[in-house]
């Protein structure tokens, strides 16, 4: 296999995983396996580990490697994910190293449980909403960037699915927006409309009679919802980099710190919230069960809760029932036992 052996067989890998991973999570692995191999060489130089040929590579290799990335000070979440790609090349190889130090050694592996992180909060959400209606019309650049940000936490959509959005997928009179260029597209996703909450309608109505007057200017061809302003970009639309950049112009005007996945768990929140049922709410995020959305995205606060059991039982105390012989049986004066 040469003198980059693990090298090699990632390639081979990665050739066998091209037409099912997005692009952006090709790039990721790319950049993971580079620092693995980087990680790999050190720790073979330093002689902890026997090999570099990934069907060599043993049980102690696998938990020199976890040392390694406890070493860096990752977070149990990051050495999972990881040692989940380090798994992925060795079985290919057909090594199942990791598998055996599992069984063997499973109080070396990362335990944790990934917590639901918070949505905006009602406050910070209408706050973003209010300053978005204070935006001129004619400034263009702002114009987009809180269309950005209103359009997430109004459809939930993931960011991937905003940036590739197009105008004819957006009915604001209807308040649909259609989700054509899903995650996992041809494989598990499937092509979904969800329902814009309408706090959000009267700001991209406005928007997209600016964005009208902004493609007739400059880019008449562009179909995206959230084009590039220039002559030359064509059909081109943001790239993930420059959604985030664009981001951070709202942020820094309303002080709210938050990211794509922040937006959608705000939309599914505030659905729940409203009285939305979770089952709607996870069709329209995506989801192919409830279970994904209660666990990571959203479900009933503590007080919704509440207030629904107190719509059941009210809240008087009720009365105890009265202990003693049943009425019935003194009416007729009934004797137990057999006649």
């Amino acid at each position: 296999m040469g003198r980059f052996p693990f090298m090699a067989a990632v390639n081979d890998y990665m050739a066998g995983m091209k037409g099912v991973l997005a692009a952006s999570t090709w790039k990721e692995l790319e950049r993971r396996y580079r620092r693995m191999e980087k990680d790999l060489e050190m720790l073979n130089e330093a002689g902890k580990i026997s090999s570099l040929h990934p069907e060599k590579i043993n049980e102690q290799d696998v938990l020199a490697y976890l040392s390694c990335l406890r070493a860096r000070g990752l977070r149990e979440e990051s050495v999972s994910h990881n040692l989940i790609t380090f798994c992925s090349v060795l079985r290919y190889s057909g090594n199942a190293a990791v598998d055996r130090t599992k069984m063997k050694y499973p109080q070396h592996f990362p335990k944790f449980t990934k917590q639901r992180l918070d949505p905006i909060s009602s406050e910070d959400r209408l706050k973003i909403i209010q300053a978005a209606d204070k935006v001129p019309s004619k400034d263009w650049h702002r114009m987009l960037s809180y269309a950005i940000a209103v359009a997430g936490i109004c459809s939930g959509l993931r960011p991937g699915e905003l940036r590739k959005a197009k105008i004819s997928e957006i009915d604001l009179n209807q308040g649909i927006m259609h989700a054509e260029e899903v995650k996992g597209k041809g494989r598990y996703g499937e092509p979904r409309n969800v329902a814009l909450h309408p706090d959000g309608i009267p700001f991209l109505q406005r928007y997209i009679q600016t964005r009208a007057a902004m493609i007739r200017k400059n880019c008449p061809r562009n179909e995206a919802l959230f084009p590039k302003a220039s002559k030359h970009s064509g059909g081109d639309s943001y790239t993930q980099q420059g959604f985030s950049r664009l981001r951070l112009i709202v942020q820094k005007e309303t002080g709210i710190i938050f990211d794509g996945r922040a937006t959608r768990r705000t939309y599914g929140q505030t659905g729940i919230d409203q009285g939305v049922p979770i089952d709607a709410i996870s069709r329209m995020l995506g989801h192919s069960s409830t279970k994904t959305t209660e666990k990571y995205y959203c479900r009933r606060s503590n007080e919704a809760a509440i207030a629904e059991a107190r719509k059941v039982w009210g809240t008087q105390p009720l009365e105890p029932q009265k202990k003693g012989i049943s009425p019935q049986i003194e009416k007729n004066n009934w004797l137990t036992g057999y006649a």
